[in-house]
């Protein structure tokens, strides 16, 4: 919050001027729509992903939506990246009974998927619209080539990883629990793509559809405050923000470097009088939104069902 307001203080000082207002509501509700159908979407990829291990026929993707908030809203208030992930491995485990080396499987996998669409995407626009900013066609091969390199890894990994090897080392050493952990999670991975390319290619589509609604806020956001320009700037305005901005950010959820980025990214293309309310609305619906939805389902997972509702193979939930 500190952060976000430093920022909204410099973009009202440099930028805005007078007090941040909406001038009409439908894009703003528009826009919580369109949050919240990417919500869901991102619910569906887990489920699809992990369906072939839920057993117990409980599990809806209702509940991985759950899972998925509970998850975002612990990775938008860490300092440290990636705390969510073993926050939502944990979940995966006491909400679905999922093992943590299919858990990992699935929150990797998705987070592959997450990334490699938002970063070809953000490559492809920044590549072919130069008017924010510029990449030059060997930078854009070099990314590519990355981007490729990563996935011929994950298949030969996935080959290479025919079947569980057993039940790891013996002994009860930190190193080899380690090493027994980093094997359940491979073999976990291994399992996940071993649906088929017809499952990973449905989540490809879905993640897709994601980011599509996700970037739909940025103009919806501006058009609430009475923007009413190109599209494109500012949809290639948010891919370099998600993608190389709130990564090397070191506030928790990117907070500050995104509105500042965001403001000086668009600055150009919308009148100042509408920047600050633009920026506040769409780092609202951005940001704020899902770390209230999550904080909420944090608390309803914890206090609500008593701990983490029914454990694995019946246990009572942790209390």
């Amino acid at each position: 919050m500190l952060s976000t307001l430093v920022a909204v203080w410099i973009i009202a000082s440099k930028f805005g001027d007078g007090f941040p207002r909406v001038v009409d509501y439908w894009p703003l509700l528009a826009g919580v729509g369109v949050a919240v159908a990417g919500w869901v979407v991102q619910g569906l990829v887990m489920y699809i992903l992990a369906r072939p291990q839920l057993t117990d026929g409980g599990t809806n993707p209702l509940e991985m939506v759950r899972i998925y908030l509970a998850a975002a809203f612990v990775g938008n208030v860490s300092p440290i990246r990636g705390a969510e992930i073993p926050y939502e491995v944990y979940l995966l485990k006491r909400r679905t009974g999922l093992p943590v080396g299919i858990g990992g499987g699935v929150v990797f996998t998705r987070g592959m998927l997450n990334s490699s669409v938002i970063g070809a995407a953000s490559l492809i626009g920044v590549f072919f619209f130069s008017g924010l900013t510029h990449l030059s066609l060997e930078e854009f091969l070099a990314a590519l080539a990355l981007l490729v390199g990563v996935w011929a890894f994950v298949g030969w990994l996935v080959r290479r990883t025919s079947g569980p090897s057993g039940k790891g080392p013996k002994g009860g050493g930190v190193l080899s629990r380690l090493l027994g952990l980093y094997r359940e999670l491979r073999e976990g991975f291994a399992q996940v793509w071993r649906q088929g390319p017809l499952v990973i290619a449905a989540c490809v589509l879905l993640m897709a559809l994601y980011w599509a609604l996700r970037l739909a806020i940025g103009p919806l956001a501006l058009m609430a405050v009475g923007w009413d320009g190109n599209w494109l700037p500012v949809i290639v305005a948010q891919m370099i923000i998600t993608s190389f901005i709130i990564p090397i950010t070191p506030t928790p959820g990117g907070s500050g470097g995104a509105e500042l980025s965001f403001a000086a990214l668009i600055s150009s293309l919308v009148q100042p009088t509408m920047l600050l309310s633009g920026v506040l609305i769409w780092r609202g619906l951005t940001y704020f939104l899902i770390l209230l939805a999550g904080a909420f389902f944090v608390g309803w997972m914890h206090f609500h069902h008593g701990g983490e509702g029914p454990g694995v193979d019946g246990a009572p939930g942790l209390r």
